[in-house]
């Protein structure tokens, strides 16, 4: 019976474009998850304090 050859170097090329790709993943999660948390936190804020001017959430002022 004959052994299979192995292309080692295209082994080797695969992985390498293989890491690469999953680098660049890596990095575009990161970049999507910091943008979200940003807003995620400007919303959080926003809903805290509400602009000057407005009643409050009861729209009474007094007992």
């Amino acid at each position: 019976m004959t052994r299979r050859r192995v292309d080692k170097e295209r082994f080797e090329r695969a992985d390498r474009e293989a890491k690469i790709a999953i680098e660049a993943e890596r990095q575009s999660r990161i970049v999507k998850t910091a943008r979200l948390r940003e807003e995620r936190l400007s919303v959080e804020q926003a809903v805290e304090k509400p602009p000057r001017g407005q009643a409050s959430a009861s729209g009474r002022k007094g007992p």
